[in-house]
């Protein structure tokens, strides 16, 4: 809670901590401390998820809640799905340290009312309780609503000349890429799919993106792999299939290739990283 600040003013926030590590995986820093940031402008109450949230949000009169996760699992998610059916008036925030595209997607359709990726970008936050201050303050006044945002400007990426004829014509096969990395991907049905023979294809994906098919595909894999052993509950062997890799000790040969060490000794080295943040963190 702020010093000095007192219950009438500002937002009363419940911070939940889904974290599997119960601690941050990032490099500690206070200015970005999701507490830090959120008690310059709020009264911040803080329990982890297997407390009696229920009973938390009826003794703070909770008027937002924040959900802190570093990488979140089905039960943890599925946590969240349920305190908004049973709170459905209540925001959630979302804040994360593993992010994809797909979990933004589901978080949005799960009617969080906004999405944070750390590390934390502290007016980003602040902005957000802003916007949220006047929606509850015109909540209580039975102001009709409104919307409090400008329209949003056009993306800058709007502004950039078109894709090449050749990227253009491969993106459908771009996409599916995307979405089918765990499963045997064929070149011959990405051609068909952008309606090419696979020559064509083949020729015309080189000149786009200056390597063969089966190179980018292997590329993304790889991208991939290094990505989703980052998460400690993942194993390599998970890992492996997830990326399409029915053979480990190929999978294994293949990463070491791409990224100079066994994902073995990634995931390791990744482990240690976090326990000297973490030890660090308690000297000071």
């Amino acid at each position: 809670m702020r010093k000095g600040a007192s219950t009438s003013e500002g937002l009363t926030l419940l911070l939940i901590d889904l974290r599997q590590q119960g601690r941050e995986l990032t490099p500690p820093d206070a200015r970005s401390d999701l507490r830090h940031i959120l008690e310059q402008r709020a009264v911040v109450h803080h329990i982890p998820w297997t407390g009696d949230i229920p009973k938390k949000i009826a003794e703070t009169a909770a008027q937002v809640l924040f959900f802190e996760y570093d990488y979140p699992d089905i039960a943890r998610l599925s946590f969240l799905q349920q305190t908004k059916l049973h709170y459905p008036s209540i925001p959630i925030i979302l804040v994360t340290e593993q992010h994809s595209e797909a979990f933004a997607v589901w978080a949005f359709r799960s009617r969080v009312w906004d999405y944070f990726v750390k590390p934390l970008v502290v007016d980003d936050i602040l902005h957000c309780m802003e916007s949220l201050e006047l929606v509850i303050a015109e909540r209580h006044q039975g102001v009709p609503r409104k919307a409090i945002l400008p329209p949003h400007s056009i993306p800058t990426d709007a502004r950039f000349r078109p894709l090449s004829q050749k990227k253009n014509a491969i993106n459908a096969g771009i996409s599916y890429i995307e979405k089918n990395l765990h499963e045997n991907i064929s070149q011959s049905e990405v051609a068909e799919l952008c309606g090419m023979t696979p020559f064509q294809f083949s020729r015309c994906f080189k000149q786009a993106y200056g390597m063969t098919f089966q190179e980018f595909v292997i590329r993304r894999r790889m991208t991939e792999a290094v990505r989703l052993l980052k998460n400690p509950s993942a194993s390599v062997t998970d890992v492996c299939y997830t990326v399409g890799f029915r053979d480990l000790s190929y999978f294994t040969r293949t990463f070491r290739r791409y990224v100079g060490m066994t994902p073995s000794r990634y995931k390791a080295d990744l482990e240690n990283l976090h326990t000297s943040f973490s030890s660090s963190s308690q000297v000071s």
